[in-house]
């Protein structure tokens, strides 16, 4: 992993999410990208080119200046000494969007804070963040405000069986080599539903065909049985000391059965475990 790009627009869950980036650029000797897309100035149409050009060079200038006081290391990572390369980015979100950015630097991830309490999960879904996820040439990783970042050794991913989640356990397994993490397939079975043995079979012996034994050895699967799906797995996120919980893009109708208009979820899962999400685009 060579490049990290982080949104930044000045906000307090926007910094969470700088300063979790800048863990995982430490980790990987990546290049961390700090990203601003500003509001472009008022400009009449009447003004001469040269003028236009002047506003909006002073309107740039200003809002990197803001940008690299906003993304300093740390006091103990400046103690330390550490080298993390950092590159400030200001562009105008009239011309360009995050994925446009990230693609045009070759990012491979994403990171972006999110707001935490106030309903971290939803607001994945929310129209910034899910925008992001729609056109994001790479990972996305979503970070709930007040997550401090920890090494990486425990990565889920939630399953309902279905032969394509196949692909992201794929790309999560990547992932997880890179970090030297273990991958955690979970799926919860409802109390007022059927358990899925035969798909579940069925499933581990799709994974079994696909990966070779070295990936195999990363991953492993667990069933809880719960009330309801948020709640069985809030439980298996918090005992297990889950770093982070990833997602496809395509499932997007489960994820927001889950996480999309509950404000109890919200609350459980945002408030009391507030766990990364990693969105890998199909």
């Amino acid at each position: 992993m060579d490049k990290i790009l982080v949104p930044v627009d000045f906000s307090a869950s926007s910094d969470w999410g700088f300063y979790y980036a800048y863990e995982l650029a430490r980790q990987f000797g990546a290049t961390l990208i700090a990203l601003h897309l500003y509001r472009p100035p008022y400009i009449e149409t009447t003004m001469p080119a040269n003028m236009i050009q002047a506003i909006i060079a002073e309107k740039e200038l200003a809002m990197l200046r803001h940008l690299r006081s906003s993304t300093q290391p740390s006091l103990d990572a400046q103690a330390r000494g550490e080298q993390v390369r950092i590159e400030h980015v200001v562009e105008s979100w009239a011309v360009s969007n995050i994925g446009d950015v990230a693609k045009k630097l070759g990012a491979d991830l994403i990171v972006m804070g999110t707001h935490g309490a106030d309903g971290a999960w939803t607001k994945v879904w929310g129209t910034n963040t899910s925008k992001v996820i729609a056109d994001a040439p790479c990972p996305v990783l979503a970070i709930p405000a007040k997550t401090a970042f920890a090494p990486l050794t425990r990565l889920a991913y939630a399953t309902d069986y279905d032969v394509t989640d196949l692909d992201n356990i794929s790309q999560l397994v990547a992932f997880a080599q890179l970090v030297g993490a273990q991958v955690h397939c979970i799926h919860i079975n409802t109390i007022e539903g059927e358990e899925e043995r035969e798909r579940a079979q069925a499933f581990e012996q799709a994974f079994k065909a696909r990966f070779n034994e070295q990936q195999r050895n990363l991953v492993s699967f667990s069933v809880r049985s719960a009330v309801s799906i948020e709640d069985g797995l809030e439980t298996f996120l918090r005992i297990n000391g889950i770093n982070i919980l990833s997602m496809l893009t395509h499932k997007r109708g489960f994820w927001e059965k889950l996480f999309g208009n509950s404000a109890s979820v919200t609350r459980s899962m945002a408030m009391r475990t507030p766990t990364p999400l990693l969105a890998f685009h199909k």
